[in-house]
Formats: structure tokens, C-alpha cells, sequence
């Protein structure tokens, strides 16, 4: 797998990276400085190409997705995750995973369907997949999500469910909903990097 990591210092929380479709390991990288520049930083690149974009699952359309490689990929994308956690003496439980579309939406499953996954997430403009199967509890769970009311790929109600998939399974969540599109903006990033100094700071 393709990737960029940067050792940061002990005390902050090390993120995990996750770009959107047509994105790359570079992408989120000026984004995670912004958010908690002493981080320990791992921007991993999607192994699915898209027409030459890439991704991080499969999909046959927009907002049409393969669920079964949805898993394929969500098992190698954990794998990774914990061989490179041994590897580098990092919990994974410590990392927050800071996901953006596409990578939000993997990340969130991930945080939803594996008992052994990382315990925060930072996800821009996710949305729900439609298949929450797994039933343990997401207490010790705790994500950040952002919105916009006006985005034309990720309907309002799409996030609301997988606000809700969290909420459900008494994860603790915090919504930040703008009148934005689908693009990152400065009031998510100030809104986020603020929740990662308090409830996504190391215990």
C-alpha cells in the first residue's frame, strides 16, 4: 500500500489519512498539519482505480456501491493498520482516523464493523453505505463529523443515518453542519482541530 508517514512526537495523537476519490498519500497532508501539526502522520493511498482515480473501495455508480469489495478492502485496510501499529509501538486504538469522502466513508465503516479498530474518527462529508451488520458497542467510540446542507454527492439524510448507525450503538458523536457544498472548508477544520484538542486528545 502506498503511503506517506511522518513521525511526530509521543503526546499527540497520530493520524491516519484517508483521501477522497481521485485524491492521493499527499492530499490530506496540509489538512492533518493544520489539525495537530506534532502528530505522528500515516496518508495512506487507495488501491482502486477509478477511470485513473483512486479510491478506496469500488463502487458501479455514483452513490452505488460494492459492498463486497467494500469489506474486501475494509479487512486489508485493518491488516495494514495493525502491522504497521506493531511495527512503529503505536496503539491502534490511539489513531484518529481523518477520512474525506470516500476515505470517510471507509473510515466510519471501519470504526463500525471491526471490534478491533481505532476508538476516534475525524470524518468530512461521509455518508452511510447501507449495511451496518455489527452489533457490538461503539461506547468508547468517539467521532467528529461534518456537512454541508448544500452538498450535491452526500444527501443530508445519508449522513443523519450514519450519525445515527454511531448514536445507535451509544458512540458519542459531534455534527457540524454548514450551508457549504461538498469541499472542505475553514470552519470544518477549525471546528475539528478544536474537538482533537479536547475529545480526541490522547487519555
Amino acid at each position: 500500500m502506498e503511503y506517506i508517514y511522518q513521525e511526530g512526537l509521543q503526546t499527540a495523537p497520530p493520524l491516519l489519512l484517508l483521501h477522497g476519490t481521485g485524491g492521493d498519500e499527499h492530499s490530506l497532508i496540509d489538512l492533518a498539519n493544520a489539525l495537530s501539526p506534532d502528530s505522528t502522520v500515516l496518508s495512506l493511498r487507495g488501491r482502486v482505480s477509478e477511470a485513473g482515480a483512486n479510491r478506496f473501495f469500488r463502487r458501479f455508480a455514483e452513490g452505488q456501491f460494492d459492498l463486497v469489495d467494500l469489506e474486501v478492502q475494509t479487512d486489508y485496510l485493518l491488516a495494514f493498520l495493525i502491522e504497521f501499529s506493531n511495527t512503529h509501538n503505536i496503539a491502534l486504538s490511539d489513531w484518529v482516523v481523518v477520512g474525506y469522502s470516500n476515505g470517510a466513508n471507509i473510515g466510519a465503516h471501519l470504526l463500525l464493523e471491526r471490534m478491533e479498530s481505532p476508538n476516534r474518527g475525524i470524518f468530512f462529508h461521509g455518508m452511510s453505505l447501507g449495511k451496518h451488520e455489527a452489533d457490538f458497542d461503539l461506547a468508547k467510540k468517539s467521532v467528529w463529523f461534518s456537512a454541508g446542507i448544500n452538498d450535491p454527492i452526500v444527501p443530508q439524510e445519508a449522513t443523519k443515518a450514519l450519525v445515527d448507525a454511531f448514536q445507535m450503538r451509544h458512540g458519542q458523536t459531534d455534527v457540524l453542519w454548514t450551508k457549504q457544498g461538498h469541499q472542505l472548508t475553514y470552519e470544518e477544520v477549525a471546528s475539528a482541530k478544536e474537538w482533537l484538542a479536547t475529545k480526541g486528545a490522547l487519555k
